[in-house]
Formats: C-alpha cells, structure tokens, sequence
C-alpha cells in the first residue's frame, strides 16, 4: 500500500489589518481615507470573487513609494438586490440578500490592510485618524492569524 504525503502551506501574513464599522458607501470611506492619510486609493480593476463564496467584494488600493505600504480597502459586506423567483409566493418584488466576504468578523463593512512593517506607535495613530472620520462608528486592529478564512485577504 502506497503511503500518501500531503504538504501544508501557512502563507505569512504580515500586514496590519483593521476592521471598520461604517453606514458610508465604499467610495466615501475611500475619498475620506485619502483626505486623512493624503493617500490615492482608487478602485482596482478586479474584485474578490470566489466560487465558494457569492458577492463580489470590490477593493480599493494605494501603492505609496515613499513609505513603501501598501493600503487596501476591502468591501467585507455585499448587499445585492436580487427578483423573487416567479413560483415563489412574495409581497415584494425583490430580495436584499447579504453576502459576506469574511464570516469570522460578519460585523465589520469594510477592511484596511497595510502592507508593510508598521511600528505600533503607527497602528495606534490609524486607528485614532480612522476613528475622527465621520459617519465611522468602530475601528480596531484585527489579528488576521486569529481568522479562518484569512488566505482570502493575499491578493
């Protein structure tokens, strides 16, 4: 009988990761994060998306040459609007159905990752700049190596 071997990959994940509560559209936050950090995120032309998973999670992001991190904004909540099925007796049209990207944290709308060594004296100064955003209700720092689903966030 043949012995299998089977090999186990752990990816590293060093990055800062922040959770954010928000009622802002993904747009705004990103526009109020440039103006507070003086960054330029802009929308990605690709979206995570995964078989397994429905929803689309768009992501916003900034390569900062100076600094030399990485921020990414990450749409962790899809509201999709979807038509009720003609056999399925309804008083509604349509159905909001809530999709999420990262179910360990399904409180959170929306993810910051850094990527980069950041001191924690830098962690602490985001999240107080996070927190003076308007409309941001929460913001704290999430351990991605505490997540089931963290290799969804290497891309």
């Amino acid at each position: 009988m043949a012995k299998k071997h089977f090999l186990k990959t752990d990816f590293e994940h060093d990055y800062f990761l922040v959770g954010i509560k928000s009622v802002l559209e993904d747009y705004r936050l990103a526009y109020y994060l440039n103006c507070t950090f003086d960054l330029q995120l802009k929308k990605e032309d690709f979206s995570l998306n995964f078989s397994s998973k429905d929803g689309e999670f768009p992501i916003f992001g900034f390569e900062d040459s100076l600094t030399n991190k990485y921020w990414s904004l990450i749409v962790n909540k899809q509201i999709i609007e979807e038509k009720v099925p003609e056999d399925v007796f309804s008083l509604f049209e349509e159905i909001a159905n809530t999709y999420i990207l990262i179910p360990e944290e399904k409180t959170v709308d929306y993810f910051i990752k850094i990527e980069s060594n950041i001191s924690k004296k830098d962690k602490e100064n985001v999240l107080k700049k996070i927190s003076t955003i308007h409309r941001v209700i929460a913001s704290y720092e999430i351990n991605p190596n505490n997540l089931k689903s963290k290799d969804i966030l290497i891309f």
